[in-house]
C-alpha cells in the first residue's frame, strides 16, 4: 500500500473541540464508530479503518492527551482524564449513541468510558488490551514508562517494532512498520511517558469491576501477541456479562493496521449484531 499516508502533522484535517482535541470525522451517513489509538501513536493509525468503514458509517478518530496534536494531560492524571477527553468530544459533536474501537492503551480507555457512560454505547470492541499481568509484566513496562520520563527520549523503538509486528518481516510489510516506527519517532516523550506509566498501572483496575459492563463486547487480539496475549481477551469476556473474545491467528499487537483485512469484518460483523 505505497499510497498510504501517515504522519504525524495531517495537514488535511485541523478540527478541534472547545477542550483543544484534536479529531477527524470521515463519512456521511450511518452511525457513528469512535477509534482510540494507543500509547506513542495518534488518529492517523487508523486510516485502514476509516478507508474501509467511512463509505457506510460515520467514522470520529481522535488524538488522546499528549498525543498527535492534543493537549498534554494534567500532572498525574487518571485514566478518568483520557475518559473525560473523549465524552468532551462525544458532547461537542452532539452524538447519542456510538460504536467504540480501542485499541491497546485506547482499549483501555474504551472499556472505562463504557463502564462511566454505557447509555451511550451500541457495541465496545477493545484490541488488543491487557489485563492481570504478573507482577513481573508489570514491573517490566512500568520501567520502560520511567526510563523515558527521565530521559526525556522514546528508546528500544526497534525492540517495540519486533514486539508489535511479531513474524511480519517480509518486502511487503516494510513500509507499513517504517510508518509506525516513524510515529513512534515523532512523538512527545513526555506525552507517551505519562501516558505509558498509567498504562504499566491499567492493567488491574477492571478486576471486579467487569461484572457491571452491561454493554456488548467483542474482546480481540492476536495469537502472537506476547503481551495482551489471548488469556487476558478470554478472561475479560468471561467476567463480563454480555461478551465474547475471539482471537485472530498469527497477528500481533499491531494486528488492525498491518492486517486490517482480517480484523475489520470481524469488527463490522460485530457492530452490525448491535445496531
Amino acid at each position: 500500500m505505497s499510497n498510504l499516508r501517515i504522519t504525524k502533522l495531517d495537514q488535511s484535517s485541523f478540527h478541534y473541540t472547545k477542550g483543544n482535541t484534536h479529531y477527524s470525522i470521515s463519512g456521511s451517513k450511518g452511525t457513528y464508530l469512535v477509534f482510540i489509538h494507543g500509547v506513542g501513536l495518534n488518529k492517523e493509525i487508523w486510516k485502514p479503518q476509516v478507508d474501509y468503514f467511512s463509505p457506510t458509517y460515520r467514522v470520529v478518530t481522535y488524538d488522546f492527551l499528549g498525543h498527535g496534536l492534543s493537549p498534554s494531560p494534567r500532572p498525574n492524571p487518571t485514566i478518568d482524564d483520557y475518559v473525560e477527553q473523549l465524552n468532551e468530544l462525544i458532547n461537542s459533536l452532539n452524538i447519542s449513541t456510538f460504536s467504540l474501537i480501542g485499541h491497546s492503551m485506547g482499549a483501555i480507555i474504551s472499556v472505562a468510558y463504557s463502564l462511566k457512560y454505557p447509555n451511550k454505547i451500541n457495541a465496545l470492541i477493545p484490541l488488543n488490551i491487557v489485563y492481570k499481568r504478573s507482577a513481573n509484566a508489570r514491573k517490566q513496562v512500568l520501567d520502560r514508562a520511567n526510563m523515558v520520563l527521565e530521559s526525556g527520549k522514546i528508546g528500544n523503538i526497534d525492540q517495540t517494532m519486533r514486539r508489535w509486528f511479531k513474524n511480519k518481516t517480509g518486502a511487503a510489510y516494510r513500509n507499513k512498520i517504517d510508518k509506525v516506527r516513524q510515529l513512534l519517532s515523532d512523538a512527545q516523550p513526555k506525552g507517551y511517558g505519562i501516558a505509558y506509566k498509567l498504562f504499566a498501572e491499567s492493567d488491574y483496575i477492571f478486576e471486579n469491576m467487569l461484572h457491571k459492563l452491561k454493554v456488548p463486547a467483542l474482546y480481540l487480539t492476536g495469537s502472537n501477541d506476547p503481551n495482551s496475549n489471548s488469556r487476558m481477551s478470554q478472561e475479560m469476556a468471561n467476567d463480563s456479562p454480555r461478551a465474547l473474545s475471539k482471537i485472530i491467528d498469527n497477528e500481533a499487537h499491531m494486528m488492525a493496521f498491518i492486517s486490517p483485512d482480517k480484523v475489520n469484518p470481524i469488527i463490522e460483523d460485530f457492530i452490525k449484531d448491535n445496531e
